[in-house]
């Protein structure tokens, strides 16, 4: 039910590796909930680089009153060609509450595609398809656009549409500010609301950028 970050440049391995922890909260039919998320990518060399993306919901909805997810994949490039790449990810997926009559352990497969425009202008789109022990599948698909006014700062806008084996299809829109430090480091904040009539107010996002062990 979370979308996995679609990241500014990330369909290819950064330099450095990359690691992005952010922060939502919200409301849900009155009610808070709060979502912490984690996207770590080490590369392995050019064209390839191994990703993890846990993720935790303290809610209200569910009999344990959280729920998880989490992946970790390998990520390779399948196309250079100019300003626009495309690279195809596949890993194993866990998910804490599945649908009834499937495990919790499964794969998932991604396609991430992504072209530079010019004067830090980008589009990003990824699909993925996940599948669950017991036949129990679901896709995704996020998109990202965004430009940089100045070279510290970066403006992006995103949508996520879910669509589960089980439970209705959600669709969100995000749109966030990223101001980087002379380390590189950055910090994110923005808001997330529901596009598609749900219950859901919308939510406050902070997000800190970096590198593996910085």
């Amino acid at each position: 039910m979370t979308p996995a970050p679609a990241l500014a440049g990330a369909w290819f391995a950064p330099e450095g590796g990359q690691e992005i922890l952010t922060t939502v909260a919200g409301e849900r039919e009155g009610l808070t909930f709060y979502e912490t998320s984690t996207y770590w990518e080490v590369p392995l060399g050019d064209d390839a680089s191994v990703v993890a993306s846990p993720w935790f919901e303290q809610n209200y909805d569910t009999v344990e009153g959280w729920r998880g997810e989490a992946t970790v994949a390998l990520k390779g490039v399948i196309l250079r060609d100019g300003p626009t790449v495309a690279a195809m990810q596949a890993g194993a997926l866990w998910v804490s509450n599945p649908p009834e009559g499937c495990s919790e352990g499964g794969v998932e497969l991604r396609w991430l595609g992504g072209r530079s425009f010019g004067e830090g202008r980008f589009l990003n789109i990824e699909g993925a398809v996940r599948g669950l022990e017991g036949g129990c599948n679901s896709e995704r698909i996020d998109v990202s656009a965004g430009f940089r006014p100045r070279s510290n700062w970066l403006v992006m806008g995103q949508v996520f549409f879910d669509s589960p084996q089980e439970g209705d299809q959600v669709t969100r829109a995000q749109l966030t500010l990223v101001r980087f430090g002379e380390s590189g480091r950055g910090l994110q904040i923005g808001l997330r609301s529901r596009i598609d009539g749900g219950p859901q107010k919308a939510a406050l996002v902070v997000g800190l950028w970096g590198r593996p062990g910085n």
